[in-house]
């Protein structure tokens, strides 16, 4: 098949390039069997969104999820490190209410750094993680936004690290409309396609070796997005996942640009690419209600 629909645009969307998983494919530290399938990236043409063909089903991802172990993720992250400083200052800058939810909130590190000044929910689906979120203050209200039932309505409603896994972007951002106040706002923190590492290993880029990474963004896509569902970007940025030293980042970028020379020497053709954490690959946005 050349071309499937693209998710958010249903336009047909042509191949561009193949996606190569690190093996064993793992998920939140369980591994996934994902033998005999052959994944392909799309690219569509109208937003932009890049996407794996054929996804994961979620079943099977979020069974890996509810299997992880809690200290899969740092239970206190350098709060610097993971730029905690800068989302807040997105929403500090921009919030009109204390109310915030945090969607897919792991064990609450980023709505513990928040403080106690902010009323704080959360949606996870690792029950280790989700318990260990109650215990800083979060009040977790379901394992997944679809099976929400709260008429809870809030200010401020996060997604970091949580659009590239969606099926369904579109969707996922309908929901989080009808579940914010009048003058509430979406804070998204995702990959960057336009990023100038992306664009050099292409659909071999190590984010996209990740099974549970399906869709992948750029400003394109966050304005379509934003257009459909009657949204104003009031902030947009582009940044790196993480903070690193300079060291580190030296490091990657001269591992990253051989790698990709090499991959297009055709010298790596089954081999899922090193990962580029430091690079300025990833994009902090905020969506308000027009």
């Amino acid at each position: 098949m050349n071309s499937v629909d693209c998710p958010i645009c249903h336009e047909q969307s042509p191949k561009c390039g193949r996606v190569v998983h690190n093996s064993p494919a793992m998920v939140a530290g369980v591994e996934i069997d994902l033998s005999g399938i052959e994944f392909v990236m799309h690219c569509c043409e109208r937003c932009g969104l890049q996407f794996k063909h054929p996804f994961i089903p979620e079943d099977r991802l979020i069974a890996c999820y509810e299997q992880a172990s809690g200290d899969q993720w740092e239970e206190s992250p350098d709060p610097r490190k993971r730029r905690f400083d800068d989302i807040e200052r997105v929403i500090h800058a921009h919030a009109s209410g204390p109310r915030v939810l945090d969607i897919g909130c792991s064990n609450g590190a980023l709505l513990g750094y928040m403080g106690q000044s902010w009323d704080r929910f959360g949606i996870e689906p690792g029950q280790q993680a989700a318990q260990q979120a109650e215990e800083r203050g979060v009040r977790v209200v379901a394992p997944m936004l679809e099976s929400c039932q709260t008429d809870e309505r809030f200010d401020v409603i996060l997604a970091i690290d949580v659009l590239e896994h969606l099926l369904d972007p579109s969707d996922f951002i309908q929901r989080v409309r009808g579940m914010l106040s009048k003058d509430g706002i979406f804070v998204g923190l995702t990959g960057n396609t336009d990023a100038r590492s992306w664009k050099w290993h292409g659909s071999r880029y190590w984010y996209a070796s990740l099974p549970e990474h399906q869709v992948f963004y750029n400003r394109s896509t966050i304005d379509r997005l934003a257009e459909i569902h009657g949204f104003e970007v009031v902030h947009y940025e582009r940044t790196s996942h993480a903070r690193f030293k300079v060291t580190r980042k030296a490091r990657d970028d001269v591992r990253g640009a051989l790698w990709g020379l090499m991959m297009r020497l055709r010298l790596f053709k089954h081999t899922a690419p090193p990962g580029w954490l430091p690079a300025k690959d990833h994009m902090l946005f905020a969506l308000k209600i027009r």
